[in-house]
This record gives C-alpha cells, sequence and structure tokens, in this order.
C-alpha cells in the first residue's frame, strides 16, 4: 500500500488568522512593502504638488419656516407648528442645483466668457482631465447631461456654461439644521467666494418671486371662486323665500311625533339589515366551500378564532415532535404511535371547532333574518301613520338646506381671501444668508495632507499584496506548518544551511563529519540530534533501526541528512553502518574514497565475499558500505532476496542501519527498497522542492505509515529569517544556546 496523505479535518482553531504568521509576513517582506509604499507617496506628492489648485467658498442660508408655515396653516388648514421634513430640504437643494436658477447666475455674473466657466474655457481642468481620463470629453459629457435633463431650449454656450457651474457647485444640509451650505470651487479664490454669494442671492430672490407670485394665483383664484359662491348664495335664498310665498309658508314648526317614530326605526331598521346582510354574506361564504368540498378552515371567523389559533399551535409542536421522534426511533416506536394519537386528536378537536363555528354562522344569520323582518313591519307600521305628511314642509327643508351650505362655503372663502390678499402686500421672507462666502486662505484640493495619507495606504495596500503574491507564486515550502498542512506528516526537524568547507581538508577526510566533530553544540548538529530523537520516537514500542532515507529530487541535501544521522548516532556510542544504496550516483561511496574497492553491487551479485566489504571511517566510528561498480540493473538488485538478507545480517549486528536511497522522482529504487526499512526520511529543500511534486513523491513510497516523518533541509536563516518558527530559532535567545 504506497504512503497516502492524509489530512486532519480542520478545528476552529486552524480556521483563525495566527497573528504570528502575519507578523512573520510583514517583517520578511518588510524591505518590498516598505519600498512600494514609499514610492507610491513619492507619486501621490508629485502629483499634488502638480495638480492645479482649486479654492472653495462656502455661503450659508437659513431656511426659514415661520412665514410659510403660517400662511400655510392658514391657507390648508394644517398645524401651525409643524416643520419642513426632510423632503423640503431636498426639494430646496435641489432648486438651487436646477438649471433655470444656475442660468440667472451665469448670465449675471457673465460666466460665459469667463476663462474657467465659460463655453471654451482657456485650457483643461481637473474635471476636464478627469473624463479624458475615461474616454471622454467635457463637452461631451455636458451634451449628454444636458440632452438627459430636457434643456435644449437653453443656447448652447449657457448651457455649457451652466453645467460647468453645477460640476463645481456642492449644496448640503448642517446636520439636523434648516441651514444649506452652498460651496462652489474654482481655480480663483475670489472668483468662487463670488460665484457662492451670486447663487445664495439667486435662490432668496427666486423664493420672494415664488411667493409673490402664488399670493398672486392663489388671490385671483379666490376672487374667482367667491364670485359664483355669491351668485349662488342669492339664487338659493330667493328660492327659499319665493317657496314660502307661493305656498303661504311662514315658518316651519318642530317635528310631529308620528316622524319622530319613522325616523328612529328607519335608522335602526337601516343598521339591523346591514347587520343581517353581513351575516347572510358569512353563512353563504361559508355553505359555498361547504357544498364545494373546500377548507374551511380558510374563513376569516375560523381564522380569528382563538381557540382554533391555540389548536393549530399544538398540532405544529407535536408533528415538529413527530417528525424528531420517527428520526430518532423508527415508525414503529411506541412514542411514535403515542404522539400520532395525540396529533390526530388534535386535528378533531380543531375539526369540531371548525364546524362548531359554521354553526354558529348559521344561526346568527337565522336571528338577524327574523329581527331584520320584524323591524321592517315596525316601519311599516309607522310609515302608515305618517302617510299625511305635509309634502310642502319637505321641499322647504331641502330648500334652507342648500342655501344654509353655500352661506357656510362663502363665508370660508370670503375670510381665506382677505388673509392672501393681505399676504400678497408683504414681503414673506422665507430664507436668508447668515454668512456669506469670503476667499479661502488655503487652496481644498489638492491637500497634500490628503494625497500622503492616501498614498501610504495604497503603498501599504500593494506593497502587501504584491509580497503576498510572490509567496503565493513561490513554488516550495517555507516553513514546516505549510508542509505539514500539505502532507499530513510531522516534520521532525528543520535543518538550516551550513557551510562544511570549514572543515579539515586532510586527505580522506569528509566535509559534514569533520564539521559535526569540531561543532558539536552548533544549531546544526543540534538540529540532527533533535531529528534522530524524532526518528526513534516515531515508533516507541519498536524504535525503528533501519532508516531508508530519500527525496523527491537530487540536490535536496538527503545525502548529508544521511551521514550526518550516522556520525550522531555513532558519537552516542552505537554501532552504526551506512550503507550506499544509491547505485547510480553513488555519493557516499565518492565522500569516503571507495570508488575502486568492492561494495554493495558486487555483493549482491555474488562476485564478492562479505569479508572486508564494510569499510569504517576512524574520526566517526561509522561503518560504510560502498555503492561498488556500476550496474544496468539497480532496482532488481535493491529488490532482490540477498538485498533482504544483507539488511537481516546488519540488523543483528549493528544498532542502526542508515540508507541512503535515490531520489524517488525521478527513479523508482527507492520504492523498492523501502520494504526492507522499518521506516522511510523524506528530506524536502526549504522553499525549492515543488509542493505538488513532495506530495506526488510521498505517494510513491509503498508501505502504510512507513514514512516516520519529513526533513525541512536547507534552511537559510540570513536570506529568510522569518519564516514562522524559524524567527523563534534565529533569535538572541537561542543564539546562547548554540557554538559554532
Amino acid at each position: 500500500m504506497h504512503g497516502q496523505i492524509t489530512r486532519a479535518p480542520a478545528t476552529d482553531e486552524e480556521d483563525r488568522i495566527d497573528l504570528h504568521q502575519v507578523l512573520d509576513f510583514l517583517r520578511r517582506r518588510r524591505v518590498l512593502i516598505g519600498l512600494v509604499a514609499v514610492t507610491t507617496v513619492v507619486l501621490a506628492l508629485a502629483s499634488a504638488f502638480l495638480l492645479t489648485p482649486r479654492y472653495t467658498s462656502t455661503a450659508e442660508i437659513l431656511l426659514d419656516q415661520a412665514s410659510r408655515t403660517a400662511l400655510g396653516a392658514e391657507l390648508g388648514g394644517s398645524d401651525a407648528a409643524s416643520v419642513a421634513t426632510n423632503a423640503t430640504i431636498e426639494n430646496q437643494i435641489s432648486i438651487i442645483e436646477s438649471l433655470n436658477l444656475l442660468r440667472r447666475v451665469v448670465e449675471k455674473e457673465g460666466l460665459v466668457n469667463d476663462p474657467e466657466f465659460g463655453s471654451t474655457p482657456a485650457g483643461p481642468s481637473w474635471r476636464t482631465a478627469f473624463w479624458n481620463l475615461f474616454g471622454f470629453t467635457a463637452t461631451a459629457v455636458d451634451e449628454q447631461v444636458a440632452a438627459d435633463a430636457g434643456s435644449a431650449s437653453i443656447p448652447d454656450d449657457i448651457r455649457a456654461s451652466i453645467y460647468r457651474l453645477r460640476g463645481a457647485l456642492n449644496v448640503t444640509r448642517v446636520g439636523q439644521a434648516y441651514i444649506l451650505q452652498i460651496s462652489v470651487t474654482s481655480t480663483d479664490r475670489d472668483r468662487a467666494a463670488r460665484l457662492a454669494n451670486a447663487v445664495a442671492d439667486a435662490f432668496i430672490v427666486d423664493q420672494l418671486e415664488t411667493r409673490f407670485e402664488a399670493a398672486r394665483r392663489a388671490s385671483d383664484w379666490l376672487n374667482d371662486r367667491l364670485q359664483r359662491l355669491r351668485d349662488a348664495l342669492r339664487q338659493s335664498e330667493e328660492a327659499v323665500s319665493k317657496f314660502r310665498s307661493e305656498h303661504n309658508l311662514v315658518s316651519v314648526g318642530t317635528r310631529s311625533l308620528n316622524e319622530q317614530q319613522l325616523s328612529e326605526v328607519s335608522a335602526e331598521l337601516v343598521q339591523v339589515e346591514t347587520e343581517a346582510a353581513e351575516k347572510q354574506a358569512k353563512y353563504e361564504q361559508a355553505k359555498k366551500i361547504l357544498d364545494a368540498g373546500g377548507n374551511l378552515a380558510t374563513l376569516p371567523d375560523v381564522i380569528r378564532s382563538g381557540v382554533v389559533t391555540n389548536l393549530r399551535s399544538r398540532h405544529a409542536e407535536v408533528a415538529g415532535r413527530e417528525a424528531d421522534l420517527v428520526t430518532r426511533y423508527g415508525e414503529r416506536h411506541p412514542m411514535v404511535v403515542n404522539v400520532r394519537a395525540e396529533r390526530r386528536e388534535i386535528e378533531r378537536q380543531i375539526t369540531a371547532e371548525i364546524n362548531r363555528i359554521v354553526a354558529n354562522l348559521e344561526n346568527d344569520y337565522d336571528v338577524a333574518r327574523t329581527r331584520a323582518a320584524a323591524m321592517a313591519a315596525n316601519v311599516a307600521t309607522a310609515s302608515g301613520q305618517n302617510t299625511n305628511e305635509n309634502a310642502l314642509t319637505v321641499k322647504l327643508r331641502e330648500l334652507e338646506r342648500d342655501a344654509s351650505a353655500n352661506r357656510t362655503l362663502y363665508e370660508t372663502f370670503l375670510s381665506q381671501s382677505k388673509v392672501t390678499s393681505e399676504r400678497s402686500e408683504m414681503d414673506i421672507r422665507d430664507s436668508r444668508i447668515i454668512t456669506p462666502a469670503l476667499p479661502s486662505g488655503a487652496p481644498s484640493f489638492p491637500k497634500k495632507s490628503l494625497f500622503l495619507a492616501a498614498g501610504a495606504l495604497l503603498g501599504m495596500i500593494l506593497g502587501v499584496g504584491l509580497a503576498a503574491l510572490l509567496d503565493m507564486l513561490n513554488a516550495g515550502f517555507s516553513s514546516p506548518r505549510q508542509l505539514e498542512e500539505a502532507t499530513g506528516l510531522p516534520v521532525l526537524s528543520s535543518v538550516e544551511w551550513a557551510d562544511f568547507s570549514d572543515g579539515e581538508k586532510t586527505k580522506g577526510a569528509v566535509a559534514i563529519l569533520d564539521y559535526l566533530a569540531s561543532k558539536p553544540l552548533s544549531r546544526f548538529s543540534e538540529s540532527i540530534r533533535s531529528l534522530r530523537a524524532g526518528v526513534q520516537m516515531s515508533d516507541v514500542d519498536n524504535p525503528p533501526k533501519v532508516i531508508e532515507i530519500t527525496s523527491s529530487s537530487p540536490g535536496e541535501g538527503k545525502t548529508s541528512i544521511a551521514l550526518a544521522i550516522a556520525a550522531s548516532a555513532a558519537s552516542s556510542g552505537k554501532r552504526v553502518v551506512l550503507i550506499d544504496c544509491d547505485l547510480r550516483r553513488p555519493s557516499i561511496t565518492q565522500q569516503f574514497g571507495l570508488d575502486d574497492r568492492p561494495g554493495l553491487v558486487e555483493w549482491l551479485a555474488q562476485t564478492v565475499s562479505s569479508e572486508g566489504l564494510l569499510h569504517r571511517h576512524a574520526a566517526s566510528g561509522i561503518y560504510v558500505l560502498g555503492a561498488g561498480a556500476k550496474t544496468q540493473n539497480p532496482p532488481d538488485l535493491l529488490g532482490s532476496a540477498r538485498m533482504q538478507h544483507l539488511i537481516e545480517q546488519l540488523r543483528q549486528s549493528f544498532d542502526l542501519v542508515v540508507l541512503d536511497a535515490p531520489p524517488i522522482g525521478p527513479v523508482v529504487d527507492a520504492a523498492i527498497l523501502a520494504p526492507v526499512a522499518d521506516k522511510a526520511l523524506f528530506v524536502v529543500r526549504w522553499n525549492t522542492t515543488a509542493r505538488e511534486f513532495v506530495r506526488h513523491s510521498i505517494e510513491r513510497i509503498p508501505g502504510e505509515r512507513k514514512i516516520c516523518g519529513i526533513v525541512l533541509n536547507m534552511i537559510d536563516l540570513r536570506g529568510a529569517p522569518k519564516y514562522g518558527r524559524y524567527s523563534y530559532h534565529s533569535s538572541a535567545y537561542y543564539k546562547k544556546y548554540y557554538v559554532g
């Protein structure tokens, strides 16, 4: 069974953002982030100094609602204490930004010939440059906006100036107060103040003209209406007087007792018939649903019934319990049977209650129908007693009511006409300027502090983004955590890059062994001891004695790791044999100078005896079995029975057998050699070996849990000291424990 990569299910703690990783990332890429940030800030400041400065002046207008509220209350009968709503404020802002009002400003200030707001400005403004950046011209934008606003009747030169002024105008409300701020931005500070005041003045004048015009129109309409009401009142009063004279009626007395009774009984009859019709409609609706086989639960009386509502709530609760019990115990469980019986009982109660409500509807309808019939008989009796009522009196009352209504309407309109007439002669001042615009001392654009902050923020974002992109494009593993998450295997040790050229240069010396001997307390030596302890702890009950060391590709330092593990074990007093199983590129054989001596190939081919095959390195005490001569079939030799027999013999004679296998990526030798080893140790070069290649190589090693762990090798702490746990290992506190 090939070694499979397993990943533990993600926990809540793993899903959280690791602040240490974030800090490590920022410190690792601080130079790049800082460079991008500084460049962006410099560009932002350069843009701020190159842009044409613009100045903004602001005038404030108070919307005085007192006069408008008083007049509106008198004309429309509204509450005099009410205030303008937000919609009213928005309406005033729209008026200020309207074409008609701004046209007054353009014509009064002569902006058609202005170098900035004219139809052909002297140079491109920042607004023009902005639109040009997106492929539009200022003229094209103005033409489009003008077409949308339906302003084709305005001359082109005035229309262009209006939209340039609108682009420089900004109207805002101050908090929740009835104060509007009118701001105009221009390249000239005096022009900005002049135009802001001009817009404010134009708004005040427009308000006055609007009020005068509204009052005049209201007065004209009321006068016309009064004349018609006066004529109608005169005609109705003349009709009353003429009718009395013709029929010799001086006055109308009080109503007779029979008339009083008839009026009361008729009113009661109307009420009773209305109730009967309502109950009849309810009963017929219920009967129609019942005859059609429909659902009586949809009747309004059923829906409003508190009993039905409570029973339905109980039914929903019991149904939920039933579904839960069925899910837990199955269809035939006693608890499921009981809860279903309870549900059916509730359904029966609901049906009974609905039937009771329908029966009540029928009873109510019968009672109301009987009562209406009785009341109709009473009305008929009272009507028979009043047949001699004077028809002339009825006609006279009708004429008097018509005259009274005309008189009331006429008096109301006469009062409003007087008020409107007075108001039209008064100076109704809705708004006033409370703060005139003054020339601004400092430019409003560009704000260098804002450009600096925006440049710094944008630079940090771009820097972090670029750094993150570089990290994502990095195909290798930069931290043990990444390696463990990708493979599901533990990283037993992180081994730094070490320069072994400082060792002895004598003939037959092995650089890495001399380095370990001369610097036993170095960080490299300590990481090897940690690695050896991790290998032994991978199977506490049966510590591995035969260890295969391989990697994905050449150049990852697996041979150095094999030599270091062997030397570390030998220094602790163990008998160690190191076998060069890389029959294609025998690095260990070359380092120990065993090229011309018989080795593993000759023994497996049965061309030599076992005597004299092992070479003992005097300085380290390691026994070395070289690769021997070249062969054309390394996989067959490594997978032979003699290879297994050799490993079993060495297992009996030595405490630790280290197999330096070829990389498993290019050749299959390591996979064939894996069954004879107790455990396999996989070497991955830091920040170099492709992640997918590592996962694929691990999957090629046969045997369940054959790989005891991974070594992250050749870490450059000087070039990238801030990858995960390396930041702690390279700190000043840890350095005190290392020598050399």
